[in-house]
């Protein structure tokens, strides 16, 4: 028997085998390590994922859609003059181009299937992703492809609207989680409505209502299904797809728009058989519009800022703000012109050569505005010459000029009239206040002062011819009277002439600046034109604006012109302020008789210049219009040398172009409380028996002047021995 304990010994392991043992451990143990460290990693970047991820979740952008109505078309709306209906003149746009915001119910149902069938065939079933189109993108760009055509419309709307548009991951995978946000909150409806205003349409257009004008002179609401996928195709790649350029390239992407619906059911094969042979027409010329080839015009340039000014006043905002949101804000801007009127004012202001001569050699600037006896300025032209660009600098709006004589009628005749110092045919003395040599405080007078343009003085004249001759002693003797802080008030608080200057050494506050208009900054043409209003109207000042409401995008009013009117003077005195403007035109003397006469039209007005005629102006009143012109040098004090005076020229050119058409049988109001009376020339009082020279004059009921006795001996209460100081009446200011 073998030996037992030979049998229990244990067996030894070859050689070869502790080898193969060992290495298949080495390598467990390393096949594990590597596992580890693949989970472990594995676990970091899931976590690192997961919070990128969620942090994308909760830094996803929801687009607010409402504010997108901020960056699109404003536009301006004058009246058509035969119809008398407001009709679309100018557009204004934005930084973001022409764009015009339009609601989805103006869509035709055909864009709405053009767009979906193109761009996104599951729109209205996704949530804001096609993750089947995203994964095959994905694919494509892992595989060397592009990462393009899996966005969805609402995808492509974040885009447009944020602007990143590059190819990352990280951008694509936040593009997402932005697009699933946004679907949580708004309606397809309003998505779609969105990307169809925000869309690039070529030639800096955004949005198929801009694009619908300006390829097919439409509105988008009247666009055919051809016309409809025409703009569709577009949005693919505009500067290969505009039809204008490129009509082939347009016409083979509508085919494919149309195979699309084809497709999907929206057309059926007749159909897409007939659009595939139909052609779409554009309108070319709409490409250059005025906001880029022709300045806006004098009146355009006015109402913008007229809506800027009142945007700041009434929001409190900053002109950038201000400026921005009416660019920006989709307004609707209903304005007073009248396009025939300021046709008529253009045409004749960018022909220098149709003004009146004077000698300089150099001929002076002019500007010319326009307003009905309501406010409304329906005409406005802020120099001479063709315009050289838009929003220029407007001298009929903004000039500050001495506004001389034409100070009168609105200062010292109108106050002394309604405070019953004078009437229509009161003698005063055209005489000096202060003779050469005199010393009034630190002042000595080294001429007689005041002067009147014809070098000289009259000695006992009537309201009446010193209105008509502008003699400048009377309103100075009357501002005195006043006081020149009630004429002050009267102008800058009844009237709101907002560029006077009431302290520091050189202020307003005195008699020359309101007796005779030598201002310290000066007056607008405008303003003047607002102040004599009241002449015109009976009695009223109502301020002028250029729009009668602004509109925002949602059709709510937010700027209503103050239109409001305001009695500075009763009916009584702008009554016979007006018959003493009409002897400026009609008397024998006065200074525009006749050049202001328009045959078969009554006409009063005021002729005006400043010191050294450095500006020369008219105000002409027609009982339908006033219009003021001014005559100058826009850069500096030069003075204007002429044989004629040439404003009431200036005037009549134009006035009566605008009065064609007019119905003539229109009058100025005229209070019931005025009559008309035979006065004396030589007292001023109601003519008695004994005169022998007499005019027919218009007085108060309530302040009728005595019946003449100076024909039998007497003086005249304003004669030269007379204290012209206030005699302890009440001024009405």
């Amino acid at each position: 028997m073998p030996s037992k304990k030979k049998n229990d010994e244990p067996k030894k392991t070859p050689a070869w085998l502790k080898v193969i043992k060992g290495v298949f451990r080495f390598f467990g143990r390393a096949l594990v390590t590597v596992l580890s460290v693949i989970i472990i990693s594995g676990c970091i970047i899931g976590c690192v994922l997961a919070t990128v991820i969620l942090g994308m979740v909760d830094d996803a952008e929801v687009i607010d859609l409402d504010q997108l109505e901020l960056s699109y078309t404003t536009i301006i709306y004058t009246k058509d003059s035969d119809t008398g209906v407001y009709v679309e003149d100018t557009k204004l746009y934005g930084e973001s181009g022409k764009l015009i915001w339009a609601n989805y119910d103006q869509f035709p149902e055909y864009l709405i299937d053009a767009t979906v069938a193109a761009e996104d065939k599951r729109f209205w079933q996704h949530q804001g992703v096609d993750f089947a189109r995203t994964i095959q993108a994905t694919l494509g760009f892992l595989t060397g492809g592009d990462m393009g055509g899996g966005s969805t419309i609402t995808q492509q709307l974040i885009k447009n609207v944020t602007g990143e548009k590059d190819v990352r991951i990280d951008r694509k995978v936040k593009e997402i989680f932005n697009a699933l946000a946004l679907e949580k909150i708004y309606s397809k409806e309003q998505i779609l409505e969105a990307y169809l205003n925000v869309i690039a349409l070529g030639y800096n257009t955004c949005g198929v209502q801009a694009a619908a004008n300006m390829y097919y002179d439409k509105d988008v609401s009247e666009l055919t299904l051809a016309e409809c996928a025409g703009l569709v195709a577009i949005t693919n790649n505009p500067s290969i797809y505009e039809p204008f350029g490129h009509p082939e390239n347009n016409k083979d992407r509508r085919e494919y728009i149309y195979g699309e619906m084809l497709e999907i059911g929206y057309i059926n094969d007749a159909e897409y058989d007939a659009l595939c042979e139909t052609e779409i027409l554009t309108s070319k010329g709409q490409v250059t519009n005025q906001s880029s080839s022709k300045y806006t015009s004098w009146f355009i340039d006015y109402v913008i800022d007229d809506v800027i000014d009142d945007l700041m006043d009434e929001y409190g905002w900053d002109y950038d703000t201000a400026e921005y949101n009416l660019y920006n804000g989709g307004y609707r801007i209903y304005t007073t012109v009248d396009n025939r009127i300021q046709n008529i004012v253009e045409e004749y202001y960018e022909n220098p050569d149709g003004f009146p001569k004077v000698r300089n050699a150099e001929q002076p600037d002019s500007a010319f505005v326009i307003l009905n006896y309501n406010g409304e300025v329906v005409a406005i032209v802020g120099g001479k010459g063709e315009k050289t660009g838009s929003r220029l600098f407007n001298i009929a709006a903004s000039g500050k000029r001495h506004i001389g004589s034409t100070i009168k009628p609105i200062s010292s005749y109108a106050l002394a009239i309604e405070n019953d110092l004078i009437t229509f045919s009161t003698v005063i003395t055209d005489e000096p206040i202060y003779k050469e040599g005199e010393t009034v405080g630190s002042t000595t007078f080294k001429a007689d002062w005041p002067i009147n343009y014809f070098e000289g003085y009259m000695g006992d004249v009537t309201v009446r011819t010193a209105v008509a001759r502008s003699i400048n002693t009377i309103p100075v003797k009357l501002v005195t009277l006043l006081t020149p802080r009630t004429v002050f008030d009267f102008l800058t608080q009844k009237l709101h002439i907002t560029t006077l200057v009431e302290t520091g050494a050189n202020n307003d506050v005195a008699v020359a600046p309101m007796a005779l208009g030598s201002f310290t900054q000066g007056v607008t043409p405008l303003e003047l034109a607002g102040a004599y209003q009241m002449i015109g109207n009976g009695g009223l000042y109502i301020e002028p604006h250029s729009y009668t409401e602004v509109l925002d995008s949602e059709g709510a009013v937010i700027l209503k012109a103050n239109t409001a009117p305001e009695r500075v003077i009763s009916a009584e005195t702008a009554t016979i302020l007006n018959k003493l403007c009409q002897e400026v035109v009609y008397g024998a003397n006065g200074t525009a008789n006749p050049t202001a006469q328009i045959p078969g039209v009554t006409v009063a007005g005021k002729t005006g210049s400043a010191s050294d005629n450095t500006d020369l102006w008219f105000v002409g009143m027609t009982p339908q219009y006033l219009g003021v012109v001014w005559l100058g040098y826009a850069e500096g004090m030069k003075e204007i040398i002429y044989n004629t005076y040439p404003t009431p020229t200036i005037w009549k050119s134009i006035m009566q172009q605008v009065m064609v058409g007019e119905d003539l049988t229109v009058t100025f109001p005229e209070s019931t409380n005025v009559v008309s009376a035979t006065y004396c020339l030589k007292s001023g009082d109601l003519a008695g028996s004994s005169c022998t020279e007499t005019g027919t004059g218009w007085y108060k009921k309530s302040n009728m002047p005595g019946t003449c006795t100076e024909c039998y001996g007497y003086s005249s209460i304003w004669g030269d021995d007379d204290n012209y100081e206030n005699p302890g009446v009440t001024i009405v200011g």
